[in-house]
């Protein structure tokens, strides 16, 4: 009764992977996505364009993964409200069933931090934030932490349960 969770970066999978993830005992996937407009992805200097995102999720999906996260940002240099929504409804449109959304902050020591770039002002996150809310409550997806949202196919993340209460986990990577 183990969640094993695998994360990807869109511009790093390839198809047959995904297959032989599921078949090894991987039965969540979290993609990277960040957003997907090609703009907004070179500003936050990611090495995936939007198309090479929508794939990775379909991928997943068609290789019979049934918990799909996407992590997604919002408050992103130049970002509306009706732009943060077209990245979730893309999201929801792909297959995901999981979402972890969450406002882009300016960590210490980070390139952002030293150079900020131009971010959406107090009155405009909050527009972001109820249109990005609102739209995920339509598409029947619950909130339940900080950051994650749920659908009514898939099950709560146990490892962001976990984390967010200061749990043990295993986790094993390149990094």
């Amino acid at each position: 009764d183990c969640e094993i969770s695998l994360e990807v970066n869109p511009a790093t999978i390839e198809r047959a992977p995904f297959a032989e993830y599921l078949s090894l005992g991987i039965n969540r996937v979290s993609i990277g996505v960040q957003s997907f407009n090609d703009k907004a992805l070179q500003v936050l200097g990611r090495v995936h364009g939007a198309d090479e995102a929508k794939n990775a999720i379909m991928q997943a999906k068609e290789a019979g993964f049934k918990r799909i996260n996407v992590d997604l940002m919002y408050a992103l240099p130049e970002q509306t409200p009706d732009l943060a929504v077209a990245d979730i409804q893309t999201a929801l449109m792909c297959g995901a069933t999981h979402l972890s959304w969450y406002q882009l902050t300016l960590e210490p020591n980070t390139a952002f931090y030293r150079n900020p770039p131009s971010l959406p002002d107090e009155k405009t996150l909050e527009a972001i934030e109820n249109a990005g809310r609102a739209s995920l409550t339509q598409a029947g997806f619950v909130n339940y932490e900080v950051s994650a949202w749920v659908g009514e196919h898939d099950t709560v993340c146990r490892h962001n349960v976990n984390y967010w209460q200061f749990g043990d986990y295993l986790a094993i990577g390149a990094g």
